[in-house]
């Protein structure tokens, strides 16, 4: 099939509707449309498993479909990724999507053991698919162009000595300008990626009760296959969740200035703090508790007399704060009064920054009986997004095993099931699968494989999601 490029490549970076950042890297963004491997050679993978992988004989892994021509779900990411870039792309260069049907079919051959990259299963084919990685436009350290890049040698050899293509998705934390940059990649290069089956993804945190929570309520995650990120509905959403977040964090520090003003809490200190200690913009996901956390614990310093942030750290600040809306910068309120009461110790500032927190944040309303947010997504808000979409996405339940926390009692598993199977009945027949090899897991130390496989075969058995995961991560360690 011949390849068509466009003419004219317009890398002029605007808003999210129309073209993205640059990268996060030293590159010139029209590298991404450099189809040279020169890059290749610097790509080394753990422990050399895969040089030994590939002096082995050709293995046969699972049976996977072909998918032909690409279909209407492609054309319209398609419309979409020229519309963005004002380039004129044909849908074949996108042929490595897999749209939603095509995600859909692959489930069921999809077993735990295709999604961990030991070497034994690299040695055998076995290994062929992660389904949540993230780029450093949320929670990974990478940029996009060399995440791609290295999943596409990894694809190369692995269909000479397979026959097969490697199926790879991205699924940033509620952000979805790195994969708008993947689409852009590929669509560039097809060529280079034709070894890859590529997934569209995103991972949406959402807000649910749990009746276990001394808070009333927790945030989970759920991974999100075959969108379009283009889609004007998608990206409304994705941006309306970061302006309530945002909106949230700023009126929280506001208010406990005003309770305490002898502490000086202020909205740029916070986010120059959660840049340095987590290396990320502050409205990436799950802030609240972040914002109470700074809240308190200045607090608590200021109380006691320790000097708690040094100058250099606010001389950024300004700029990660760029792109608030003006109306919360531009807004000088003077004249705090601090509370009539006397401070006497953390916890009665504590607890007065926790009922200002639970105003602002997601909070259980024992009244509505039901979780309130003003600054994140519930699971219905999440559910009727997604529903308005032409192709309907595929949902994979993220880390299910946490959700075990969220319940006590003799009757807690049956309880935990009862909950996944009323997530499943809200899903507008979306929610089909669950993660069960999570990168999470393998970071947590307070976990056993056992307890993870034991969960999880029970989840398989009564609730008859199929199995999703991720370890390409490990490889690059």
């Amino acid at each position: 099939m011949e390849i068509n490029f466009p003419n004219k490549i317009n890398t002029t970076a605007s808003t999210i509707k129309k073209d993205p950042a640059p990268f996060y890297n030293k590159r010139s963004d029209n590298d991404i449309f450099v189809s040279s491997t020169k890059n290749k050679n610097q790509i080394s993978f753990s422990g050399g498993i895969l040089s030994k992988l590939f002096k082995q004989k050709p293995v046969k892994p699972p049976e996977f479909i072909n998918y032909g021509i690409p279909g209407q779900y492609t054309a319209e990411v398609t419309i979409g990724l020229n519309k963005f870039t004002g380039c004129d792309f044909p849908a074949q260069n996108l042929s490595c999507l897999m749209a939603p049907k095509d995600i859909l079919s692959i489930l069921p051959s999809l077993k735990p053991e295709n999604f961990i990259s030991n070497e034994k299963n690299l040695a055998s084919g076995i290994y062929c698919a992660d389904l949540d990685y993230q780029t450093s436009f949320s929670d990974g350290d990478e940029n996009v162009f060399d995440i791609l890049n290295k999943v596409a040698v990894f694809a190369d050899e692995y269909n000479s000595r397979t026959g097969k293509k490697f199926i790879f998705a991205l699924t940033d934390r509620d952000s979805i300008e790195g994969l708008q940059h993947a689409i852009r990649i590929i669509a560039s290069n097809p060529e280079k990626f034709k070894n890859v089956k590529f997934i569209p993804g995103i991972k949406m945190s959402f807000s649910h009760k749990a009746p276990a929570s001394n808070l009333g309520y927790e945030s989970s995650d759920m991974l999100v296959y075959g969108i379009n990120p283009f889609s004007e509905n998608i990206i409304d959403f994705v941006e309306e969740t970061i302006r309530k977040r945002k909106s949230m964090i700023i009126d929280f520090i506001k208010k406990v200035n005003k309770l305490y003003p002898e502490f000086a809490y202020s909205v740029l200190e916070f986010s120059k703090q959660n840049r340095i200690k987590y290396k990320k913009d502050f409205a990436v996901s799950n802030l609240y508790q972040r914002a109470r956390e700074y809240a308190e614990t200045k607090g608590d310093t200021e109380i006691k007399g320790i000097s708690m942030v040094p100058k250099e750290v606010l001389e950024e600040a300004e700029e990660i704060l760029s792109e608030l809306d003006k109306v919360y910068l531009g807004s000088s309120e003077k004249g705090y009064s601090a509370l009539g009461s006397q401070i006497i110790n953390d916890d009665e500032v504590n607890k007065s920054i926790k009922k200002v927190f639970d105003e602002y944040s997601t909070h259980f309303d024992p009244v509505k009986g039901k979780v309130v947010s003003s600054d994140g997504n519930l699971y219905e808000d999440m559910i009727e997004c997604l529903s308005k979409e032409p192709d309907l996405p595929v949902l994979a339940l993220c880390d299910p095993y946490y959700f075990t926390h969220y319940f006590t009692g003799q009757n807690k598993i049956n309880q935990v099931l009862e909950f996944f199977n009323k997530l499943i009945a809200d899903s507008n027949n979306m929610l089909v699968a669950f993660e069960s090899v999570s990168p999470k897991y393998n970071k947590d130390k307070g976990l056993t494989a056992d307890e993870i496989k034991i969960f999880n075969n029970l989840l398989r058995e009564k609730t008859n999601l199929y199995e999703v995961g991720g370890s390409f991560a490990d490889l690059l360690k």
